[in-house]
């Protein structure tokens, strides 16, 4: 008699073991798994996924690719919202780095001033690159992950990972079309690093350009990949930060002098971006210093 065809299972359903999970901002979190002789489907609707093989993966293929095989060290970025079928051969083990969107495209405009409406990442399978494979394996997976002590080195080494990603996929300029004019873009921005420490609101920031608050929200998130909210909340969170490595302030006083209407309020923003308090984040540098 003529077996049916095993059916796909979704990667979370799959027997994909998890061995360890370290989820570092609400942004950012990294996974290592162990799989074989599987037959599953990846879609990740919440965030892109950039994986790692670090053993294994000679008889793991795609099915709409069976002749590219994979193999220890090789890449496959898998951007959100898009679904692949593997067939999973011999015991694996792969890491996988999940980011937002908006987090790239931030990091992407801060680090080489790059539109974040021209960065678009591409569906990649099994390809190299040495200087990700030497952080993968020697930074992230050598690390121990249990340690609260290693989340500012991992977050570090998590954007650097991100700005060699960058790096490599942004070889061309496109035109682009919507979005705030660059002049304008910068008083914006500039009005809210001199204001953050005050409520600063929407009708001034759409005034600077002209613009009815609705028309100047939706041009601002074009340019930035973040809200002007959002955008202003990280400045602050960065002068937190700022106080905390460089003063001996009490966490109350440095909520009121970086815009927080009180240290409570403070501390769920920080949480909420980073994973730690504020107090957490000054005794981990306390820790790396």
């Amino acid at each position: 008699m003529r077996s049916k065809p095993v059916r796909p299972l979704n990667f979370e359903q799959s027997n994909t073991d998890r061995l360890r999970f370290k989820s570092l901002t609400k942004s950012l979190s990294w996974a290592h798994y162990q799989n074989d002789n599987d037959n599953l489907y990846y879609q990740n609707n919440k965030q892109h996924t950039l994986s790692m093989y670090l053993d294994g993966g000679f008889e793991t293929f795609r099915m709409d690719r069976p002749k590219q095989f994979g193999f220890p060290g090789s890449f496959c970025l898998m951007p959100k919202e898009t679904q692949s079928h593997w067939q999973v051969g011999m015991q694996q083990q792969f890491m996988h780095l999940y980011f937002d969107d908006d987090y790239l495209k931030q990091l992407a405009l801060k680090t080489f001033d790059i539109d974040p409406r021209t960065l678009e990442l591409p569906e990649l399978t099994f390809f190299e690159n040495p200087g990700l494979e030497a952080i993968y394996r020697h930074q992230i997976a050598a690390s121990d992950w249990s340690v609260d002590a290693d989340q500012l080195l991992l977050e570090q080494v998590t954007n650097t990972v991100l700005v060699t990603m960058i790096h490599a996929l942004a070889r061309k300029k496109l035109n682009v079309k919507g979005g705030l004019a660059p002049k304008v873009l910068l008083q914006v921005c500039d009005f809210m690093q001199s204001n953050f420490s005050r409520q600063i609101f929407l009708a001034e920031l759409a005034a600077i350009g002209q613009l009815s608050e609705y028309h100047f929200c939706r041009m601002f998130k074009q340019s930035t990949a973040q809200t002007p909210q959002e955008f202003l909340l990280n400045i602050r969170i960065e002068r937190v930060k700022e106080q905390c490595r460089s003063t001996k302030l009490k966490l109350s006083e440095i909520a009121l002098c970086c815009g927080f209407s009180n240290q409570s309020h403070m501390g769920r923003s920080f949480k909420r971006i980073l994973g730690v308090t504020p107090s957490q984040y000054r005794k981990q540098l306390l820790c790396s210093g």
